[in-house]
């Protein structure tokens, strides 16, 4: 098992195989509009989707997950952010 932290400020790859998403943090540079971060249980932007947030303004959004509500990824995940977006993302890998 591995805990991995990762910043990411365009879509991209994050882990292939299992683990679990331990917690974000999102925020945006955009004044207005909404800017979304998704993540998908896959190796690319499609598929299942097992998180989203949106944001509306600056933010941030910071959420931790608890172990028995932690979105789970079996194929791998891939984040899909906005042009905005900075994600901070904890992963489990198991």
């Amino acid at each position: 098992m591995a805990d991995v932290v990762s910043v990411h400020t365009a879509s991209g790859l994050i882990h292939t195989g299992k683990g679990t998403l331990q917690a974000v943090s999102i925020t945006t540079t955009a004044a207005t509009g909404t800017n979304t971060a998704t993540f998908y249980d896959n190796t690319a932007g499609s598929g299942t989707k097992i998180f989203e947030a949106s944001l509306v303004t600056s933010g941030p959004i910071v959420i931790f997950f608890p172990d028995a509500l932690a979105p789970r990824f079996a194929t791998g995940l891939y984040i899909s952010v906005g042009l905005t977006i900075s994600a901070t993302v904890w992963t489990r890998q198991i």
